[in-house]
């Protein structure tokens, strides 16, 4: 199992653009830490909660706010859609800066937060795109 986390370390570092990383041994955080014990958050594990903090004002703004309680009370605006924008790549941003903290750190849960960032990534992109093609068009 080593083999396969060196490689996907070496190319996670790669699409990061983080420096080669020198092998060092894993932590387990279930040895280090009692259950009753709180451990606090790393600043990767900040990065990320405020990225998906951020995420979900974006989807709240653009999909509750903006088009259903602003018009209600007789307010809409043109400054909706370039904030979205904001917000997404704000987003983006966090979401890679977390990734690279727990890859440039060799964070034991990195392999955990995978697949949560790559789909809300995905979503932020997606999203991302709809909004620039409406804002061209």
């Amino acid at each position: 199992m080593s083999a396969i986390t060196d490689t996907l370390d070496r190319v996670f570092d790669r699409l990061l653009f983080l420096p080669p990383q020198p092998h060092a041994p894993e932590v387990n955080i279930a040895e280090e830490v009692g259950e009753e014990e709180v451990v606090p958050a790393t600043p990767g594990e900040r990065a990320f909660s405020i990225s998906l903090f951020i995420s979900a004002t974006r989807c709240t703004l653009q999909y509750v706010l903006l088009p259903i309680v602003l018009p209600l009370i007789g307010l809409t605006t043109d400054i909706s859609l370039p904030l979205v924008i904001l917000l997404d790549l704000l987003a983006i941003a966090m979401l890679v800066r977390s990734l690279r903290y727990f890859w440039q750190t060799r964070h034991p849960r990195r392999f955990d937060m995978l697949p949560l960032s790559g789909v809300i990534l995905f979503i932020i992109l997606f999203s991302l795109g709809f909004d620039l093609w409406q804002l061209l068009n």
